[in-house]
């Protein structure tokens, strides 16, 4: 089983899509927690089956929110480097870190 890192832009990324989804609807912002919870459990056990960006970046999407978790596996770690908006553009978003 690999282990899930988040970086700390990560938690920031994910703190932001919490509140606005909470701003939106009472309870909205628990089930995308949960979403993301879902997704942490398939990556720990099969990181390797979802898809690569480039090199050896892979990105899973979630299910019902428009996000997609950006990430890593270096030995038996699985690094999260982002958790964004499918409408934001990558490149830009990683220019940021």
């Amino acid at each position: 089983m690999y282990r899930i890192i988040l970086k700390p832009e990560t938690a920031k990324d994910i703190e932001h899509a919490y509140n606005w989804y909470e701003d939106q609807q009472n309870g909205l912002g628990d089930r995308f927690l949960e979403t993301l919870k879902e997704c942490y459990k398939k990556l720990e056990q099969y990181p390797f089956s979802f898809s690569e960006m480039a090199k050896s970046i892979r990105q899973l999407k979630l299910k019902t929110f428009p996000y997609v978790i950006v990430f890593e596996v270096i030995q038996h770690e699985v690094v999260i480097y982002a958790v964004f908006h499918t409408s934001q553009h990558l490149v830009k978003k990683f220019k940021k870190r």
